[in-house]
């Protein structure tokens, strides 16, 4: 199995369909669809569904991604780990939950791109965030969190910085919003759901879906992690999903989805950047200092 492979197949199971694959790849998506078939053919299985739209990954991939996932992290911190040399580090891991990667996290960086830093982006679940800072596998994450919460897992060790807040919205298709009175209608109402065991789909289930009682029977239509996929699938009126507003900001703007927060619960969240206490690299030390001076002032 290739790097490159790996990576090709991720980039799909996280943005939830070839078209948004290929553009995270900067590849054209004829191109990318022959490197599938490809990948396909060398390893004599398929690896996706194409009987349906968006092509999904097959059940035995999706067994596999966190090994898959695992695998793409170390051999990439084994390629930096030789590469860096007399203990003169000048690169900065970053691991943010997905829907920060794609929206703030470009910001964040812009605040220090004057230290001439080499910076790698990693996008993972809330608990991987931190569990890569708490390994040491990455130097800062950027997550999510919310009122009342509990305490964030290994906070104890952790230098925390608030540096921004964003609104968990729920959206649906502008040009399906029959489909969706209609199930009103009916006392139901379609939702993209994210797994209990991501911090999202906590978050829904603790203080989204209780409050949702007087429409009637909640539909989880569609579970994933991903926040992307529920966009893009809040997008086709398949259900509605709850999406970090500046991620949907361009299809609201765009009239392509319309922000429910008149009729369905939002939550504010804070974005937190962390790091180990005891980080020592010089790089992460005047990275921390340069995200905690700019959110003081």
């Amino acid at each position: 199995m290739r790097l490159e492979w790996l990576d090709d197949i991720l980039a799909v199971a996280e943005h939830g369909s070839f078209q948004a694959a290929c553009e995270k790849r900067n590849i054209s998506q004829p191109a990318f669809s022959r490197r599938i078939r490809q990948i396909e053919e060398a390893l004599g299985t398929p690896l996706f569904d194409r009987s349906t739209r968006p092509a999904r990954l097959t059940a035995h991939v999706v067994e596999q991604l966190d090994r898959m996932r695992e695998l793409s992290t170390g051999m990439r911190d084994l390629t930096a780990a030789l590469r860096d040399a007399g203990g003169q580090r000048r690169r900065l891991v970053i691991v943010s939950q997905h829907a920060i990667a794609a929206t703030s996290t470009p910001e964040i960086i812009g605040r220090f791109a004057d230290l001439d830093i080499d910076t790698r982006l990693r996008s993972a679940n809330r608990d991987d965030c931190l569990a890569q800072i708490m390994t040491r596998r990455a130097d800062v994450a950027f997550i999510h969190d919310v009122s009342d919460a509990q305490e964030i897992p290994g906070a104890q060790f952790l230098d925390m910085q608030q540096i921004g807040t964003e609104t968990l919205i729920p959206v649906f298709a502008r040009d399906r919003l029959e489909v969706l009175n209609a199930s009103y209608a009916r006392g139901e109402l379609p939702v993209i759901a994210y797994p209990a065991d991501v911090f999202l789909g906590q978050v829904q289930r603790r203080l989204i879906f209780p409050r949702l009682a007087r429409i009637g029977r909640i539909r989880p239509r569609l579970e994933t992690a991903l926040t992307l996929a529920a966009l893009e699938f809040a997008r086709s009126g398949f259900a509605v999903a709850w999406i970090p507003e500046p991620l949907a900001r361009a299809d609201l703007d765009a009239a392509r989805l319309v922000n429910l927060r008149s009729t369905l619960p939002t939550v504010p969240m804070t974005l937190i950047a962390a790091c180990l206490h005891d980080a020592a690299a010089p790089v992460t030390r005047s990275v921390w200092d340069r995200i905690k001076a700019q959110s003081d002032a």
